[in-house]
């Protein structure tokens, strides 16, 4: 599992592998009804979702996205099948960096867990009167707190729902860790000089991570209903992956059975509208 190495709010990724990158290239869908816009990563969250108070992103005024994309060097547009993606803003730092995507995340949960109530909220017997005004009273406080989130980003970040949204990494770290909480020891081990070098790092931890998918899924159609409610066994390394796990060792230094930590430090966010 990849996280990243900030425990401002949270964001970026949570699977059973290490590898997948939670931010990576990610095409975040904006749209009311989908479940999932960015991975998480394993850092903390306000009781109510809500991110904490940061330094806002870069978001010159009246700066256009090609001006933008000249002074820090990053393209205006980047292409895509559904429809090309422009410059929204340039995010600097990693603790910059971190805050967005903990942010996103946050509105990411909000709209996920907004959505489940309102489904439990109109399946609920009209006659359970107490029960169902619990559930309405969770319903605005989690609707307000999006509102505020949305505000926010909107603000921070040119960020709205009626788009979608691309982020890509320019700069980054990626960093083995050994312990964990305060004498959690980090080393870096790999640095990503610019988006295509990263792009390539998460095609491959992308490729292992579907192996080790597929790899379980093939094994769970031999078990019987009841063999599936049982923890999964340990699987030794399909052929396949210990190829892509030799690969990822010697370019990266970076075994895909254990646990790293990926930083961004400059990553630019873009944008295209969302198919109504």
């Amino acid at each position: 599992m990849l996280s990243n190495n900030k425990s401002l709010n949270t964001l970026i990724m949570v699977a059973t592998v290490l590898v997948s990158v939670g931010v990576g290239y990610f095409l975040g869908a904006m749209k009311s009804g989908d479940e999932t816009v960015v991975s998480t990563d394993e850092t903390e969250v306000a009781a109510n979702g809500a991110p904490a108070a940061s330094p806002s992103g870069e978001k010159p005024k009246g700066v256009t996205a090609a001006e933008l994309a000249k002074q820090k060097s990053v393209p205006e547009t980047v292409q895509n099948p559904q429809g090309d993606f422009t410059l929204v803003t340039v995010i600097e730092g990693e603790e910059q960096n971190s805050f967005l995507r903990s942010s996103l995340q946050a509105v990411t949960n909000q709209r996920r867990n907004l959505a489940m109530l309102n489904q439990k909220l109109n399946q609920m017997d009209p006659k359970l009167v107490q029960q169902r005004e619990i559930v309405a009273g969770q319903i605005n406080e989690i609707r307000q707190a999006l509102e505020q989130n949305l505000r926010f980003m909107a603000q921070n970040f040119g960020y709205t729902l009626a788009n979608n949204y691309l982020l890509v990494p320019h700069n980054a770290t990626l960093s083995s860790i050994a312990g964990t909480g305060e004498d959690q020891l980090k080393t870096v081990i790999y640095t990503f000089e610019d988006s295509e070098s990263y792009k390539k790092f998460q095609e491959k931890t992308d490729a292992y991570t579907k192996l080790k998918r597929d790899q379980v899924m093939a094994y769970r159609e031999t078990l019987t209903e009841a063999e599936k409610q049982q923890a999964l066994p340990k699987m030794p390394l399909t052929e396949a992956m210990k190829k892509a796990r030799k690969v990822m060792i010697a370019d990266y230094k970076c075994d895909p059975e254990r646990n790293y930590v990926v930083a961004f430090q400059k990553a630019a966010l873009y944008f295209r509208r969302a198919q109504q």
